[in-house]
């Protein structure tokens, strides 16, 4: 069991950002017409995109437009507070719905792969960077350093705050291991392993907070239903699909306890019991054509889907049977979707960092 805290700033100047004159503070609609990063909201189905681009350094602005987004978060408490973790920029962050960014002090540089809020303190939040699990308890503040892992070739690429009980958090590694805090990042133990398999993704179950699922980079699912006591591969139930073994991304149906969705290179698959069993969506794209890395479902209507190629949006209202296809905003393709749980809920799309030269 690790027990390490340091306190880190990370003082690096933000990179990437570009100075905003008179008149130009405003997202755009539809396609971008300047630099096509950053983070984009729809609220009528992706027939309209704003690219959301203000962030407050200071007294100055800047846009995050040409930023590369690799995750997203929204505070279980509070729709209008977005957290996002980037490429290059560190955590940025929102507190009107993303009307304006500021970047997280401590924390404005390297990438950051995943983000948890805590479901009943608003103000605490995890992120890792590299081979670090970082936290605040002062709304970003300022960070302090949980985790570290002296092997620099280790990144932490996944976590999950339990909604429950929120002393506990999870974690998982580049290298296939998923570990347990139970006191809120002061000290981590493994409590299982996927021999060198990157853990992609972890998901806990919003009804039962025992029950989670990890996505891994050539072995499937694991599934615990006992708070990560024992776990239970789920990898031959991919057999009939190819690189399904790969999956990038869990999505959990908001009304159907039982109901997986995961995303591969093969396409779609969906589980109605859990994961014991999957059938393949009918996409517009034939299996294995196309690598997609981004899908969310409606929190409140579950027959509505989508998902996003590097080329476009699809759009399903009636649980995949038929899908509308309309256009990106950002020639980069999609990183991450996410809706939050407003009113109206509206979708957040993360671009993809921009193509290497």
């Amino acid at each position: 069991m690790i027990n390490l805290r340091s306190r880190v700033r990370l003082v690096a100047p933000v990179i990437a950002l570009v100075l905003l004159g008179q008149g130009c503070l405003g997202g755009s609609s539809n396609k971008a017409t300047g630099p096509d990063g950053g983070i984009f909201r729809t609220a009528d189905g992706g027939d309209t995109w704003r690219q959301l681009q203000v962030i407050n350094i200071g007294s100055k602005r800047a846009s995050i437009a040409n930023m590369g987004i690799v995750t997203m978060a929204v505070d279980p408490q509070d729709v209008n507070t977005l957290y996002a973790g980037t490429t290059e920029n560190g955590v940025i962050f929102s507190n009107d719905g993303g009307e304006s960014w500021q970047p997280a002090t401590g924390l404005s540089v390297g990438r950051v792969n995943a983000i948890a809020v805590d479901s009943k303190a608003k103000c605490t939040v995890y992120a890792t960077i590299a081979n670090q699990i970082m936290k605040t308890t002062t709304c970003s503040r300022d960070w302090t350093r949980i985790y570290y892992d002296p092997r620099t070739d280790k990144s932490f690429t996944t976590l999950v705050s339990d909604w429950y009980n929120p002393n506990v958090v999870y974690a998982g590694t580049n290298d296939g291991d998923i570990l347990r805090s139970d006191n809120a990042g002061e000290s981590w133990r493994v409590v299982h392993r996927v021999e060198g398999v990157r853990v992609n993704q972890l998901v806990m179950d919003p009804r039962d907070s025992r029950v989670l699922y990890g996505a891994t980079q050539g072995a499937g699912l694991v599934k615990t239903t006992d708070g990560g006591q024992t776990w239970t591969s789920i990898r031959k139930e991919f057999e009939a699909f190819e690189n399904a073994r790969r999956p990038n991304l869990i999505v959990l149906d908001p009304s159907n306890a039982n109901r997986v969705y995961t995303i591969s290179k093969y396409g779609i698959l969906q589980s109605d019991n859990g994961g014991s069993s999957w059938t393949a969506l009918k996409l517009p794209t034939p299996p294995g054509t196309v690598e997609m890395k981004a899908m969310a479902v409606h929190p409140k209507d579950a027959k509505r889907i989508v998902y996003a190629t590097n080329k476009a949006v699809i759009w399903s209202v009636d649980g995949g049977t038929t899908w509308t296809t309309k256009k990106l905003p950002t020639a980069r393709g999609a990183a991450f979707m996410l809706y939050n749980k407003a009113e109206t809920p509206a979708l957040f799309l993360g671009a993809s960092p921009p193509p290497s030269n």
